[in-house]
């Protein structure tokens, strides 16, 4: 312990400018950066910390840090706020009741029906419906062999543009 505290909350015996200088430390800043910040210099930011090093006891400019944060609270704050998340399995049964009191049926295009069943008739359909049904095969092999074509002549173009050029630069 480099000082003791004599204060019942020691965040009082801290100036200001102190407090100033701490905010900033604990936001990972470099006491380059704290004192363009602040306007002040280097050294006076360091002395600052130094100051407020002795003031709650502590050796190190990480411990100020530690110290600092546990003292104003910040490890103690919830940071997570209230899920809406948390309430939405009634959220959906309170909308799904005020729809069929309004008269509207539900609908759903996932094939599930409002207990969270899966319908057993329902195909889902993955691919367009071109691709389905009794030629969905040979139309699927098609695409592929008019797309394995189009990217061969991509190729070739290539190729011959690439030999016109270096017989240009040849001459």
């Amino acid at each position: 312990m480099v000082g003791a505290v004599s204060s019942e909350n020691p965040l009082d015996e801290l100036t200001v400018k102190q407090r100033d200088v701490l905010d900033l430390l604990i936001e990972h800043k470099t006491s380059k950066e704290i004192s363009r910040l602040l306007g002040i210099s280097p050294h006076t930011v360091d002395q600052r910390i130094m100051l407020a090093r002795a003031k709650l006891g502590v050796a190190s400019r990480n411990e100020i840090a530690q110290a600092y944060r546990r003292l104003k609270g910040i490890y103690e704050q919830s940071v997570y706020q209230e899920s809406p998340v948390a309430n939405l399995p009634a959220r959906v049964d309170e909308l799904r009741r005020e729809d069929e009191e309004a008269g509207f049926q539900l609908v759903t295009t996932l094939g599930i029906t409002p207990g969270g069943q899966p319908k057993p008739d329902v195909y889902f359909h993955v691919l367009p419906e071109i691709f389905d049904g009794p030629y969905g095969t040979l139309m699927r092999l098609g695409y592929i062999a008019a797309i394995t074509i189009f990217l061969i002549l991509i190729i070739l173009g290539g190729l011959a543009m690439f030999a016109q050029v270096s017989t240009m630069f040849q001459r």
